[in-house]
């Protein structure tokens, strides 16, 4: 499509109005960018809880029927679910009401790929967007890894680019899938299913209902058909919650591939959880037809996503693991059983409560770990189911008083390791998994300076 033709698209949904924008934050400003490389200027509306002093410049904190009337295209942001009852009123004014996503159906004209699950598919992005750019294709990430594909698509208007031969691999959030309705998508890759988000979604089932419907949104990629691709828990929830699976999904059987030794990888997927975000990228690759010598030799100039489960630091003999990225059970459960082995294992964890059932993280730490350091909304729900530790479950108030407790507990023993892994997200504390991340890694330099962090 032209850029003359998107605009007039857009123009069309906008219906000479200006669009109204709901939420303030990335996305939202992404999609106000979008619209305006387009000649169409946005509102934003944004719910907060404290004081209008919070709101950003040229944002309401009301949105009823009169605001409704004054719009004819909402976009709003992962923080509204689809039900919200903004978007209820405009859909009854007559709006069309789209996630930010869904505002790009008009403005990208190249392939997308969606990568989505519960674990694993800031790797899964990112190493498919390397492994495509390392074979000479014009590949880039997008959604919830960085920038908005929206983003991306104004810088497309600005700079008049053609975009039909670009590939866009999406980190795709059940936030952003729930619902969507005007993004077609070339490809799923869906790593697995677990609990997560409870404090967002109804219950487990709408949870996966809001992934499984980034299928619906699937195309044939080339002469290639539908592609479909997910771990097999996914197809182990679809039966649980009566929701089956299209007849084209490819299902991936980790745990057979690993009794069958098949799943030996390079560095840096050599780990179990990383070897099935390998042999997920790998089975898409040899969907379509490329040469798996080729990804073999992206995957030896690929590094890890930052701050998620890879190399240890070393203090007096105590190894240091900065996971950060792990922001739910199942993730911080993979990463305690990797270290099971450690003779003294130290976890530190906890964070905002997403109301998710937590007996799996707390039978890996029994069964694991010696001792827990517990930080965050968390910590006092998990410091009564750990209190039977060999060394305690300790509460802290500071991620660095945190590990200064848990290099206490570990100092001295034997192969001791310390595994910050947090199974929770961050905010309350830190505004996201890298700024928590960098504070655990602030902490650790200061700890291995022996400038303690009170």
């Amino acid at each position: 499509m032209s850029g003359k033709s998107i605009t007039n698209a857009l123009l069309e949904l906008c219906d000479k109005r200006d669009a109204a924008i709901f939420g303030a934050g990335t996305s939202a400003r992404a999609a106000a960018r979008l619209l305006a490389e387009h000649g169409i200027k946005s509102r934003f509306y944004q719910q907060v809880e404290t004081s209008h002093a919070d709101l950003s410049a040229n944002a309401s904190a009301e949105f009823g029927e009169k605001e409704a009337r004054e719009h004819k295209l909402v976009v709003y942001s992962p923080a509204f679910r689809p039900d919200h009852p903004w978007i209820e009123t405009a859909r009854a004014n007559g709006c069309t009401a789209i996630c930010e996503p869904d505002l790009c159906a008009e403005c990208f004209g190249g392939k997308i790929i969606a990568v989505t699950g519960t674990d694993g598919k800031t790797t899964v992005t990112s190493f498919l967007t390397h492994a495509l750019k390392s074979a000479g294709y014009d590949a880039f990430a997008a959604g919830n890894i960085g920038r908005p594909l929206s983003d991306f698509c104004a810088d497309f208007a600005e700079s008049g680019e053609n975009t039909s031969q670009k590939i866009a691999v999406c980190e795709l959030s059940s936030f952003q899938t729930f619902g969507m309705s005007r993004l077609n998508l070339d490809a799923l890759l869906w790593t697995n299913f677990a609990p997560d988000h409870m404090d967002w979604h109804k219950d487990m089932r709408e949870y996966f209902s809001a992934k499984l419907d980034a299928a619906s949104r699937l195309r044939p990629f080339g002469g290639k058909g539908k592609i479909f691709i997910c771990g097999s828990s996914v197809s182990e929830a679809s039966r649980a919650y009566g929701a089956p699976l299209p007849d084209f999904a490819k299902i991936l059987d980790f745990e057979s591939m690993r009794k069958n030794s098949e799943m030996n990888f390079p560095e840096p997927f050599t780990s179990f959880a990383q070897a099935q975000n390998f042999a997920l990228v790998k089975s898409f690759w040899e969907r379509i037809g490329l040469d798996c010598g080729d990804l073999a030799r992206a995957a030896e100039t690929f590094s890890l996503p930052a701050y998620r489960f890879g190399a240890k630091t070393t203090v007096d003999g105590v190894d240091f693991y900065n996971d950060s990225k792990a922001t739910n059970v199942h993730s911080a459960v993979a990463a305690i059983r990797e270290l099971a082995g450690a003779e003294t294992l130290v976890w530190i964890g906890g964070g905002k409560d997403k109301f998710c059932p937590l007996d799996e993280l707390v039978v890996a730490l029994l069964e694991c770990a010696d001792a827990a350091v517990l930080i965050g909304q968390t910590a006092d729900k998990l410091s009564k189911q750990l209190s039977e530790l060999p060394l305690g479950a300790h509460k802290c108030k500071t991620l660095e008083s945190a590990l200064g407790k848990a290099y206490a507990l570990a100092k001295g023993k034997k192969a001791a390791a310390v595994l910050f892994s947090p199974a929770f997200s961050s905010f309350g504390m830190f505004s996201g998994y890298v700024e928590r991340g960098k504070s655990f890694e602030n902490a650790l330099l200061c700890l291995k300076n022996r400038k303690y962090c009170k």
